[in-house]
């Protein structure tokens, strides 16, 4: 939409940035809610982009594809997350919502075009209004809240959602959507997204006597060791679990004391592996360890200066990198590492190719460790995780680290079978840079995720060819080789809904209370 038009539709056009300072208190609130309704606008807008996109790609797809685990929705939502820089997972929701606005609420879709409702407010509509399948029903819940929505006024989270359902109520009562009795399941969890490097949260629910029982064992490993120990109790519950993990029954003291017949137990033994990622020149055998200062404040390193040189910088403990966590301070590296074997990854130089498919295991602990991540675009799944992709197919593309990078199941998948002339297409650099060429040929550039932290291992590897690399010819058959859905998405969207209007109908029959 251009500008013009926007004037038109908001009367007056929200100021610039640079032209905040001459507002008064008042016109900056204006200017705040002018800006906020443009958002609206765009948001809107946007969402209607993806559906297009999205109608587009699915309706022109072979039906054989819609039970490929990487279907031509995963494929559009692939294409969609690099576009917007998104995780596939919200391209895939905002698709399915803007989908959902012109398929299904094309009214409500007209009042957030014109910017008189929010994308949050947008989104419980489309969710709460999910379950209704009757196409006139739909309709007239759709004229219902467009002519209201905007009429709502300032309400609580709890209060909007109570008008959205009353007026689901009134036309189809089986598709409101409400919580089920709690009939919880039992559930451990190990880590989390909020988990800070280095890290790992562990969440459970138990059967009570179950969890009363890890409870008095757990305790009671904290508190086998002296009094004089340093740690607190928070701190030795924690350690109650490694070692409980590792199948012993009592913790090491550390009160270090000669005396404590604590103080020498077994502690334990820990099977993680640990990359140190350093210079290649720096991973020879030292000659001098430095020690970590106290109070777990990073080392450093003093050089005595003359008078008439200027002093150099101390040098700074680097911080370390967790995969699938993120940088780790420096601080919290020596607890980690403690007792652990370390392995030196070198970088590879101008070292020929390796005459196999499979890297070996130098060669591919040198790729995760120069990648890190996943290396799609805006894909950050970590690289223990992922596949070792050749750049260009093997055998016409050798195992050589110029032609292999890192990628995760899933957009391993897009690029074998949505690639191609007219698919996904990628192009590596002897430094790990990959630059990938979308179906409608746009260029995204993702770089090895060590090029900040260890830049060292992006050092350029030897060059393979000059020009255009090689194409091999696509082989027959290859679809086959795609993972299989059971049923389609759109199967399994068909199958949910009715599963939970049966739910609605059976207590509406016996009438009974919703289940809240």
């Amino acid at each position: 939409m251009g500008s013009a038009k926007l004037e038109h539709m908001f009367d007056i056009f929200p100021p610039e940035v640079a032209d905040l300072g001459a507002l008064n208190a008042g016109e900056l609130v204006d200017a705040a809610r002018g800006w906020a309704r443009a958002e609206n606008a765009a948001c809107a807008r946007k969402l209607a982009v993806m559906a297009e996109i999205f109608a587009r790609r699915t309706s022109d797809s072979a039906e054989e594809r819609e039970l490929w685990w990487v279907d031509p929705e995963a494929a559009v939502a692939a294409e969609l997350a690099a576009a917007l820089q998104l995780t596939q997972g919200l391209a895939l929701h905002q698709t399915h919502r803007g989908v959902a606005l012109r398929d299904r609420l094309p009214k409500v879709a007209a009042v957030f075009e014109a910017g008189l409702i929010s994308d949050l407010l947008v989104r419980k509509i489309v969710w709460r209004t999910w379950l209704i399948t009757d196409p006139q029903l739909m309709a007239a819940v759709d004229a219902e809240l467009a002519g209201q929505v905007s009429r709502w006024g300032a309400l609580s989270e709890k209060k909007l959602e109570a008008a959205i359902d009353a007026t689901v109520i009134a036309h189809d009562p089986a598709a409101l959507r409400q919580p089920r009795p709690g009939t919880a399941d039992r559930a451990v969890e190990f880590g989390s997204p909020t988990d800070e490097p280095g890290y790992t949260s562990l969440w459970a629910r138990l059967y009570s006597p179950d969890a009363a029982a890890v409870c008095d064992r757990v305790n009671r490993v904290a508190d086998s060791v002296c009094a004089a120990d340093p740690r607190s109790h928070a701190e030795r519950l924690c350690d109650a679990f490694g070692a409980i993990g590792a199948g012993l029954e009592t913790l090491a003291c550390r009160c270090g004391h000669d005396d404590c017949d604590a103080a020498g137990r077994e502690t334990p033994t820990r099977n993680t592996t640990i990359y140190l990622i350093a210079d290649a020149e720096t991973t020879e055998e030292p000659t001098e360890t430095v020690e970590p200062a106290a109070d777990h404040e990073p080392a450093t390193e003093t050089v005595e200066q003359s008078e008439t040189e200027p002093a150099k910088p101390a040098k700074r403990a680097k911080p370390a990198f967790a995969f699938g966590a993120g940088v780790m301070p420096p601080a919290l590296l020596g607890a980690l590492v403690e007792g652990a074997r370390l392995r030196y990854v070198r970088h590879p130089g101008d070292s020929p190719a390796e005459e196999r498919y499979t890297p070996s295991t130098a060669l591919a602990e040198f790729i995760r460790c120069r990648d890190l991540t996943c290396r799609f675009p805006f894909c950050d799944k970590p690289a223990t995780d992922a596949d070792i992709d050749h750049t260009v197919p093997y055998p016409v593309g050798p195992t050589h680290a110029s032609n292999l990078k890192c990628l995760c199941r899933f957009h391993h998948l897009v690029k074998t079978f949505w690639g191609g002339p007219d698919g996904w297409r990628d192009r590596q650099l002897p430094d790990g840079t990959v630059i990938w060429t979308s179906p409608t040929g746009h260029t995204y550039t993702t770089y090895p995720g060590s090029r900040l932290l260890f830049p060292s291992l992006c050092r350029p590897t030897a060059t393979l060819w000059f020009g255009e690399p090689p194409t091999p010819q696509t082989r027959d058959g290859r679809t086959a080789m795609m993972p299989r859905r059971r049923r389609t998405r759109a199967a399994n969207r068909s199958r949910a809904i009715n599963a939970e209007r049966k739910l609605n109908a059976e207590h509406s029959d016996r009438g009974s209370d919703p289940p809240f």
